[in-house]
């Protein structure tokens, strides 16, 4: 995320830190990283530093239709991930600093939740296919090695149900295409790219209802998945892989974690054989296709709401061209 919230307040925050972990900042430096979350690198006064992530309760709506059940939810993932690194031993787990309850977040507000990590002093890779097939290999044996720790969360992870995000205001547009859109500086030419493709995206939503239908039988046994381990959720620390960003954590089939980072059969036969585990292409297919629709989802959802001329906003809208170019492809796969 680009630019911070302009509804949070910057003393509530350091309150929360103060309060919940004894953290008093002598500077709260805001990070333009990552794409779910907000960040900053919290300077204390003892000299050290610390990661602080704000989460807005109103944009994760995997983990739940309300702001209560999605902060019960990050609740749970965190919890998992700090679980994976201290029972399982994952030690590339980048799980958070507990507060003095013992908890993995506090409420900074009604919307806001924030969570403390250790400052990590690293590099983390580009978003996007792993271009090294070194580290690709790197990364399929962490995953290999996270999914075989399914028995020591079982009974606390989430579970993942193939879907994605902002789906409910996908079906709106798609019920009434031609209803223009005026949220913001970028709604009327998103929607222009979008009408025009409607027809298809209803087909792509269709076809998806149809293969996670299909595939349900090979999804009957899940393990513990990270839900997008890309490479820019993979940091090197030190000379160590770190695998950060655990709030889509879930039981899922792991055809969801292998689909971004398998880049063809050789690495999916590397996995099963680190896994001991047998992999489903249609259920590659069905979370590839998840990953599309909730690009396209998620753009539908910024530019049918009121929205401003911002880092973000304006990278989705340089996107969403792009996105919609690759819709052939997919009905061609899919027909």
């Amino acid at each position: 995320m680009r630019s911070a919230p302009p509804d949070l307040v910057p003393d509530r925050l350091e309150a929360a830190l103060a309060e919940g972990w004894r953290l008093h900042a002598t500077s709260l430096e805001y990070l333009p990283v990552g794409g779910g979350s907000h960040h900053w690198r919290l300077a204390v006064r003892d000299g050290t530093h610390r990661f602080v992530t704000v989460d807005d309760l109103d944009g994760k709506d995997w983990l739940g239709g309300t702001r209560e059940t999605v902060s019960d939810g990050l609740r749970r993932a965190l919890r998992t991930a700090a679980l994976l690194r201290g029972q399982a031993g994952l030690e590339f787990v980048a799980a958070t600093v507990p507060d003095l309850d013992g908890e993995p977040l506090r409420r900074v507000d009604d919307r806001y939740t924030v969570s403390v990590f250790p400052f990590l002093a690293g590099r983390s890779f580009p978003f996007g296919p792993y271009p090294d097939e070194v580290l690709r290999g790197q990364v399929i044996a962490m995953i290999a090695a996270l999914h075989r720790s399914t028995p020591a969360v079982r009974g606390l992870a989430p579970v993942h149900v193939p879907g994605f995000t902002g789906r409910g205001g996908l079906e709106a547009f798609l019920a009434d295409p031609g209803r223009p859109w005026a949220g913001g500086p970028f709604s009327a030419g998103a929607h222009r790219l979008l009408a025009d493709r409607a027809a298809d995206l209803a087909r792509l939503v269709v076809a998806f209802d149809r293969l996670a239908s299909a595939t349900a039988p090979a999804r009957a046994d899940p393990v513990i998945t990270h839900g997008e381990p890309h490479p820019g959720n993979v940091m090197r620390v030190d000379g160590r892989l770190v695998l950060i960003d655990w709030d889509t954590v879930a039981l899922a089939a792991p055809e969801r974690d292998l689909t971004l980072v398998a880049g063809g059969p050789a690495d999916v036969d590397r996995y099963q054989e680190a896994a001991g585990r047998t992999i489903d292409p249609a259920v590659i297919t069905l979370y590839r296709l998840r990953w599309y629709l909730d690009d396209l989802s998620s753009a539908v959802g910024t530019f049918r709401r009121p929205h401003q001329d911002t880092a973000d906003t304006r990278q989705w809208r340089q996107s969403l061209a792009p996105l919609l170019e690759q819709f052939p492809r997919w009905l061609d796969l899919l027909s």
